[in-house]
């Protein structure tokens, strides 16, 4: 099972991997998100993760200061844990103008649905979040 398991991950992750080596940082790359990048952003980590996660997010306030929360739902048939998000905060138009990292708590099992909360230092118009990098589990799923 576990040889399996491995050779179901090296299938599924070594093309992403291979492409996000090969590209280096990923100028303008594309994402589930239709909305504009500011001329000359560039996008780092895993392209093509919007395949195997699922986000909802949405504006919050705890406290006085904003943050942004949300779910995180594993639609790929491995587990997962360090978790690491971009949290990108837009203006009007639909630019980046504040760039977040944040973290998943725990693992996120096939099929689970995850909460997860980013602090922003100051409240934009919209956000975008993103799947940065994961671990896959070696051994569950």
């Amino acid at each position: 099972m576990r040889r399996a398991l491995r050779g179901a991950v090296i299938c599924a992750v070594l093309p992403m991997l291979t492409q996000a080596c090969a590209g280096g940082m990923m100028e303008n790359a594309p994402s589930a998100s239709s909305a504009p990048r500011a001329p000359g952003a560039q996008s780092y980590g895993i392209y093509g993760t919007d395949s195997y996660f699922k986000l909802e997010w949405q504006p919050d306030e705890r406290r006085g200061k904003p943050l942004v929360n949300g779910y995180v739902t594993n639609q790929w048939g491995i587990s997962v844990n360090r978790v690491r998000l971009r949290v990108e905060a837009l203006d009007a138009a639909g630019n980046v103008v504040a760039t977040y990292i944040g973290y998943v708590v725990g693992d996120v099992t096939p099929g689970s649905h995850v909460y997860f909360e980013v602090f922003v230092q100051q409240k934009a118009p919209n956000y975008r979040v993103s799947v940065l990098s994961f671990n896959p589990i070696d051994g569950h799923g």
